[in-house]
């Protein structure tokens, strides 16, 4: 039997969403089915076919994360991480209970790091930097490269190498860093690869961070090309569907997320013996077949393998916090696969979907609803899909449009991504759970 106190398990948590800027806030919007989708008013989308509401931060939040966390050439996908790493450390009490001497793990996956995120204005400076640059140099493969080195390149075509030392520096110690790139699957892949890292011993502690910002023509034209985006025209915040019969695809969105992992051991010797979650096992998989479609039986396999890795069965599992993105197929593809690991009790399975009210954050999406799942465990409450108003019989999940109080000791967590990534990941209950936010 294995050790509880080599369990790894989640002592700090930080996001910064369409929803709330910090854990607390987030989660009450779940509760009370609040959404962070708008009208996307930034730029002209009357031409395009779909587009036109996006999960964008509001304007409080953003100005309070770019004042308390933007710095010179800092771009703003790295100032939401450092926003929700600051959360996740202040709340895994980091700072008054140091961590055990010896370098720590950071992985993180961030997508788009423009400058001021995912503003239009971004999008429309790269492209204007291109057309100048054909117009001085051409395509000359010499006259293009020496064209570059001649420029000081805007933050979204270098590589910002700046944020491991920064967090390292945050830290207080060395860090060993992992960049990921795993679309929308990168963030429960991140927390596979930190709690990997933990197991070997390299790391004494590890930090998961992630953000996304994307909103711009040129993302809105690859999506709509895919057929991928929703064509939703009525009530912005009802656009995002998932499971319900009219969704017409998923809406994009701005977030990040952040978590702090150790042993129970390690966190124990620290004097913290409260926990959001421990992590159980995760399948990861690559599906070569097609780019864009998810398949059932691969769904199913990443599923089967987080239980078995975990030691569960498929009556073990309590809710199931899906990755739900309301796109046609999706959505069924991931039901299906529900009812092959689930059988009969799919129908009765409670089922949340996290991006209902805020969008799809890419990456971020997996750490900011393992954020969801580890609250579902300590509170004892299912979230609402209160957009699921008309549940599509072709799916036969079970959603609801109000919290539902329950015992929960297992949350199944999936999250799949273009390029044929496949993720799920088992949390349980914590033997002594977080029943609130703690800092300092």
């Amino acid at each position: 039997m294995t050790d509880a106190s080599d369990d790894i398990v989640i002592t700090g948590m930080g996001v910064v969403t369409p929803i709330g800027g910090d854990v607390e806030t987030f989660w009450s919007a779940n509760l009370q089915g609040r959404s962070g989708i708008v009208r996307e008013e930034r730029m002209d989308t009357t031409g395009l076919p779909c587009g036109w509401t996006a999960g964008l931060i509001p304007d409080d939040i953003r100005e309070k994360t770019a004042a308390g966390h933007g710095a010179p050439g800092r771009s703003w996908g790295d100032t939401l991480m450092h926003a929700a790493v600051e959360q996740a450390v202040a709340d895994a009490r980091l700072d008054t209970r140091p961590a055990a001497p010896g370098p720590a793990a950071l992985v993180y996956a961030r997508v788009w790091p423009g400058p001021t995120g995912s503003h239009p204005r971004d999008y429309l400076t790269h492209m204007e930097d291109l057309a100048e640059r054909y117009d001085t140099v051409g395509n000359e493969p010499a006259a293009v490269l020496r064209h570059l080195r001649a420029k000081n390149l805007p933050l979204e075509t270098r590589d910002l190498s700046a944020y491991p030392r920064e967090i390292a520096e945050r830290l207080g110690t060395a860090v060993v860093p992992v960049r990921l790139e795993a679309t929308c699957s990168g963030g429960l892949r991140a927390i596979a690869e930190a709690a990997r890292l933990l197991r070997s011993g390299r790391a004494r502690y590890a930090v998961v961070s992630a953000a996304v910002s994307r909103n711009t023509p040129y993302v809105l034209s690859q999506y709509g090309q895919l057929m991928a985006l929703s064509r939703w025209k009525g009530d912005p915040a009802q656009a995002s569907m998932p499971f319900d019969r009219r969704r017409t695809g998923m809406v994009i969105n701005e977030s990040a997320g952040a978590l702090v992992l150790e042993t129970a051991r390690h966190a124990a010797d620290r004097g913290v013996t409260e926990q959001h979650a421990v992590v159980g096992g995760w399948g990861l998989a690559v599906d070569t077949s097609h780019m864009t479609a998810p398949r059932v039986e691969m769904v199913e396999r990443v599923m089967r393998t987080a239980l078995a890795e975990s030691g569960a069965r498929p009556e073990d599992v309590d809710v199931i916090n899906a990755h739900g993105t309301s796109t046609r197929l999706n959505d069924v593809t991931e039901a299906r696969a529900l009812h092959q690991v689930f059988g009969a009790r799919t129908a009765e399975l409670p089922v949340s979907a996290v991006k209902s009210l805020t969008g799809h954050g890419s990456a971020a999406s997996g750490v900011v609803e393992a954020v969801a799942s580890a609250l579902t465990l300590c509170r004892g409450v299912v979230p609402p899909v209160p957009t699921c108003t008309e549940p599509d019989p072709a799916c036969g999940v079970r959603t609801f449009l109000t919290p539902v109080e329950r015992p929960v000791g297992t949350v199944l967590k999936n999250s799949f991504g273009f390029g044929g990534q496949y993720a799920s990941m088992l949390f349980r209950r914590p033997a002594a759970p977080r029943r609130a936010a703690q800092a300092g």
